[in-house]
């Protein structure tokens, strides 16, 4: 039984295509993994498949940073890794902790305002946005009416909501989509944390960078190949590939010809 579970989890939170080694590691990361019990309710099983948490929960997410939201009936709260509520049950949305935040709603699930909580569950940005996303590098994506731009970690907007899309901040920078012309394919660009832009280049699609790597399509988002581009926009792994992942330990997977493959951060083949 624990096999069947384990396959779920796998595919409930581990990304198809991304390079590792051992994914079971990066399941259990945290400690724990959430699982769902014969019950249908979900709790944590550690790597020995022993239960940590007993699936008495409606729904669960991974602990990140020894926090993991968990849903009671309608409301979310945050667990211990002793299973107890180390922040009660009362937001209508939780997200994952990330540098010391967490973004979370308490109003109505469908027009309630998203800020940040701190570890103790006090508002640390007041919930005024339509959605929050974790932090990352210093930075969290608000999105205010339909468009998405950056608080820091005092709520100061220091990247104005004016993007249609967003990825991350990483090593700096963060993909962005702006809506051009009719007919403009190439809408994403990256900026830096004040907004500007490193270079100049705009992508059918972009993503954030992972090990200064991040991987872009160019000329159309169906059709387009996937590369590979540095922090200076330059393509160090051509675009050549029909499907690619994230690098994550100097690898890559991706997809060439209808074959996959994992591939260095020189393009090269590995496997």
């Amino acid at each position: 039984m624990m096999q069947v579970w384990l396959g779920l989890a796998l595919i409930a939170v581990w990304p198809a295509g991304a390079a590792e080694e051992n994914p079971e590691a990066h399941l259990f990361s945290g400690g724990a993994a959430p699982m769902k019990g014969e019950n249908g309710k979900w709790g944590f099983r550690s790597a020995d498949g022993s239960w940590l948490v007993e699936p008495k929960f409606a729904e669960v997410k991974s602990f990140s940073e020894e926090l993991a939201a968990a849903r009671e009936g309608s409301t979310w709260g945050y667990l211990g890794s002793d299973g107890n509520w180390k922040i009660p049950a009362r937001f209508s949305w939780a997200g994952d902790f990330t540098e010391g935040l967490a973004p979370a709603s308490e109003g109505d699930r469908l027009t309630g305002k998203f800020g940040y909580i701190d570890r103790q569950g006090r508002w640390a940005i007041e919930a005024e946005y339509d959605w929050a996303r974790p932090f990352q590098d210093g930075l969290g994506g608000v999105k205010d009416g339909s468009k998405w731009g950056f608080v820091d970690k005092k709520g100061k907007l220091v990247v104005e909501p004016e993007y249609d899309q967003i990825g991350a901040f990483s090593g700096g920078l963060a993909p962005v989509q702006k809506g051009g012309a009719p007919g403009d394919k190439e809408t994403w660009m990256y900026i830096k944390p004040d907004g500007s832009r490193p270079f100049e280049k705009k992508y059918a699609w972009a993503g954030t960078f992972s090990e200064g790597l991040a991987r872009v399509q160019l000329e159309d988002r169906i059709t387009g190949k996937f590369g590979y581009i540095d922090a200076k926009g330059a393509m160090v792994i051509q675009p050549n590939f029909e499907e690619a992942s994230d690098f994550r330990n100097g690898k890559a997977t991706v997809r060439l010809e209808g074959k996959s493959r994992t591939i260095d951060k020189k393009g090269n083949p590995v496997d």
